[in-house]
C-alpha cells in the first residue's frame, strides 16, 4: 500500500481515474525531459512520439491492481495488441516519467516477466514484485 501521508495521490490500485494532481506533476516531468503529452484523460496519458503510423499513439494507462503502468502504441481505434508494464513506484509521477523518458530514448531498461506480462525498470531500480 502506498503511504498517503507522504504520497498525495493515494494508492494507485485504488484508483478509479488517473487524479488530474498527478497528471498535472507527470505532465510537468515528462515536459522537463524533452516530451510533450498530447492528450490526458482519466484512464490513460498520450505522448507525442514523432514517426508513429497515423492515427497511432503512444500512451501509458492507468495503473493495474499491482500497481504498475502499462505503456504501448494505440492504434485508430485505441487498442494496443502488446502492453508492457513499468515496474516502478506508480504513484510517484517523477518515477514514472524518469521511466517513460527512459523508455522513449531507448536507454538501457532491466525486462522481466511480472504479473502475467513483460515488465521493465531502470537497471538501478528492484523490482517491486
Amino acid at each position: 500500500m502506498t503511504d498517503t501521508t507522504t504520497n498525495p495521490y493515494g494508492d494507485p490500485t485504488q484508483w478509479d481515474e488517473i487524479p488530474d494532481g498527478w497528471t498535472e506533476a507527470f505532465t510537468t516531468a515528462i515536459e522537463a525531459h524533452g516530451h510533450t503529452v498530447t492528450e490526458a484523460h482519466e484512464s490513460a496519458i498520450t505522448i507525442d512520439v514523432p514517426g508513429l503510423d497515423e492515427g497511432h499513439e503512444w500512451y501509458i494507462g492507468c495503473p493495474n491492481f499491482h500497481g504498475m503502468w502499462g505503456y504501448g502504441i494505440a492504434d485508430e481505434r485505441g487498442v494496443a495488441d502488446n502492453v508492457t508494464w513499468i515496474n516502478a513506484d506508480a504513484a510517484d509521477p517523477q518515477d514514472i516519467a524518469d521511466h517513460v523518458h527512459a523508455i522513449l530514448t531507448g536507454a538501457p531498461m532491466e525486462r522481466g516477466w511480472m504479473s502475467g506480462s513483460c515488465a521493465v525498470w531502470l537497471p538501478e531500480t528492484k523490482p517491486a514484485t
